[in-house]
């Protein structure tokens, strides 16, 4: 990966576990996640019309952009309930991990990307120090069902990632993400307008705030992983950006008062080993 490319993806990570950290902060209220998407699509949409009327869209972009948007709805519900049941220094490893792994497989075999031996010890050392790292009990939160949910954040990551990196062939990067939070607000609305009315109205009373920062750190930490994989391999970009993991882990043991453990620190400094191998390769 080229310096400046490089160097987006580790701001990118950087957003990511901001808001990430923001949403365990709230313990995953769904409403706030949900009005943060609000903000953040109302923000995007007058760019996104801008380049659609310049740019035009095919029959295709609308299949990547409505494929994204179904896998996100699922992707933010379970990240809510993720963080509702468990510590973020183990869900986001954890969830992570699953990704960084899935991912690389999944576009080796369908996308017929190719891995050099540094690029893939970089990614085994990625892997394997995010599962170090979530890998010790927090002492709060049910820890099945946040372990349970992580996963299905992974699974869900997977599929978006092979979607995104496609979609980047033909589809601006601003119209695409605005298109998939939209789409998202729609799916996710009869529930948080049914079964989270409460959480949505906390969310416009008190933490309008909190809804700003996860809505924007979300959507600009995105778009910068867009751009990105325009040029640069998938397997390579998500594995780099689970630096974020390490920050997120830091942040929730020195905030949030999660507590440490050895494998977690042999976690990070394996995540950190990982990204070196990935840059140099």
């Amino acid at each position: 990966m080229i310096t400046l490319s490089f160097l987006l993806v580790i701001l990118s990570a950087i957003l990511h576990a901001l808001w990430n950290f923001a949403t365990k902060k709230v313990s995953g209220n769904l409403g706030i996640l949900y009005l943060g998407l609000v903000f953040a699509s109302a923000l995007l949409l007058p760019f996104a019309v801008v380049f659609v009327i310049r740019d035009g869209m095919v029959r295709t972009d609308y299949v990547f952009i409505i494929a994204t948007g179904v896998i996100h709805s699922f992707y933010f519900f379970f990240l809510s309930r993720a963080y509702t049941h468990g510590n973020i220094s183990v869900v986001y490893p954890i969830a992570r991990g699953c990704g960084v792994v899935g991912t690389a497989v999944v576009a080796i075999m369908l996308l017929g990307e190719t891995v050099s031996v540094t690029g893939l010890t970089g990614i085994l050392c990625t892997s394997l120090g995010i599962l170090f790292a979530g890998s010790g009990r927090g002492k709060s939160g049910n820890y099945g069902k946040g372990l349970a949910y992580a996963f299905l954040v992974g699974v869900t990551m997977i599929f978006y990632s092979i979607i995104d990196k496609m979609a980047m062939a033909s589809v601006h990067p601003v119209i695409y993400i605005t298109g998939l939070f939209l789409l998202t607000m729609l799916i996710l609305a009869p529930y948080v307008l049914i079964r989270r009315r409460g959480e949505l109205s906390d969310a416009l009373a008190k933490y309008k705030r909190n809804s700003l920062l996860i809505g924007v750190g979300s959507a600009a930490g995105y778009l910068i992983i867009l751009f990105i994989l325009q040029t640069a391999r998938v397997s390579y970009v998500v594995a780099v950006r689970e630096v974020s993991v390490a920050l997120g882990a830091v942040m929730g043991m020195m905030f949030l008062d999660e507590p440490a453990f050895k494998k977690k620190i042999t976690g990070i400094v394996l995540i950190v080993l990982g990204m070196i191998l990935i840059k140099i390769s």
